[in-house]
């Protein structure tokens, strides 16, 4: 039971760092989804902004997932990040800009990490709490870079 709380707790600290960092459109107003980009390919000549729109939408998806979980049910936050995981690895092929390419393949691993983590934290393992708490930290400054590009 120690571990299942521990668990969800983590997840819960996880689900305020992702509320943080989408802290909304960028701020010059783009909207993401004019331009050639809009039907889902990639585009080099994307901005920052419309590549950030899109990570940006993904990640409230998945906020929005966490928001109906609850703390005796760890199996659903395992599912949640394993589908914000799945969310950012199916929008990566929507990124044509490369500073924000860059920073999905951590984030999307980070994601799955803590979903096994959990996973196996929730079946009794507590050899996995370290690691949990190691992702943690990699998976805060993976967002934390995600932030410096699209909020500022």
């Amino acid at each position: 039971m120690k571990t299942r709380l521990t668990a969800l707790a983590i997840a819960g600290i996880a689900l305020f760092g992702l509320t943080a960092c989408t802290g909304g459109a960028p701020e010059n107003g783009s909207d993401g989804g004019s331009g050639s980009d809009a039907g889902g390919s990639a585009s080099s000549e994307q901005t920052v902004d419309e590549a950030c729109s899109i990570v940006n939408d993904t990640i409230e998806g998945a906020v929005a997932e966490f928001e109906g979980i609850s703390m005796e049910d760890p199996a659903a936050a395992v599912e949640a990040f394993q589908a914000a995981g799945e969310a950012l690895g199916e929008e990566a092929g929507r990124i044509g800009n490369p500073e924000v390419a860059d920073v999905l393949p951590d984030l999307e691993t980070a994601l799955a990490t803590v979903a096994e983590a959990m996973d196996a934290l929730a079946a009794g393992d507590s050899t996995k709490l370290t690691e949990l708490e190691s992702v943690g930290t990699e998976m805060q400054a993976s967002f934390t870079e995600f932030q410096r590009l699209c909020l500022e």
